[in-house]
């Protein structure tokens, strides 16, 4: 007599996979922790303390974060004043702009202690050397966000003349002068709402680093660009 085949064992559950270690610089969530933190007077020291209660995070990105924030906080973004629609969403943007600065930046100041550690040299060194780059790097990003209110506030000054909608100018035109990049060109003759703006972004500011189209008078017959005004047709 055949003896019975053993019962077939069943496979043991299978176990999510470990959380990576300081995962939660890639969450959206401590983006806007840092976003909020920035906004406040509070010292470097209470900024941390608030957020290790929401978040875990090595001692080492703990020990960058707090030197990327000293600095930060320490220049603060130039104050321009909130005039109109494109201001507000310009000053929106640069808040969690610089949010995602300090996050970038912790990340490499912990990529240089972590290269020095392997190389058997100070770590401690390292982290200053990169921290006096990353301050180098600010003043650019500092640059960047003046450059992005500078031209919400055009925006917005042409709106106080002409209205919520405005039209989208491309330097050069629909031919461009060989810097216009072939999304500014398309965009050149559309129209759009300051408050509810296009996909592409408002002129000046959203398209790409750098872009020099501008708001004018809103073009007679001219297209309503893609995305703008989708809120109203809710």
């Amino acid at each position: 007599m055949t003896a019975p085949a053993p019962p077939q064992q069943q496979p043991p559950p299978v176990q999510p996979p470990p959380a990576t270690a300081d995962s939660d610089l890639d969450s959206p969530l401590f983006v806007t922790a840092v976003s909020a933190a920035l906004l406040t007077a509070v010292p470097v020291a209470g900024v941390i303390a608030a957020l290790k209660v929401r978040f875990a995070l090595s001692h080492a990105a703990w020990t960058a974060l707090s030197g990327v924030l000293g600095d930060v906080m320490a220049m603060p973004p130039p104050l321009t004043g909130v005039i109109g629609a494109a201001s507000a969403q310009t000053s929106r943007m640069n808040t969690a702009r610089r949010a995602q600065y300090v996050i970038a930046a912790a990340k490499r100041v912990m990529g240089s202690m972590r290269d020095a550690r392997s190389q058997g040299t100070p770590a401690l060194a390292a982290m200053r050397d990169q921290l006096a780059t990353e301050r180098r790097y600010y003043q650019q990003h500092q640059q960047a966000m003046w450059d992005r209110a500078k031209a919400a506030g055009m925006i917005d000054m042409e709106a106080a003349v002409h209205g919520n909608l405005l039209g989208w100018a491309a330097v050069g035109g629909k031919r461009g002068d060989g810097r216009t990049t072939a999304a500014c060109r398309e965009a050149d003759g559309g129209n759009f709402y300051v408050d509810d703006p296009p996909d592409i972004g408002l002129p000046g500011i959203g398209p790409h680093f750098g872009c020099r189209c501008s708001a004018v008078a809103p073009w007679p017959g001219g297209r309503l660009l893609a995305g703008s005004g989708a809120r109203r047709r809710r």
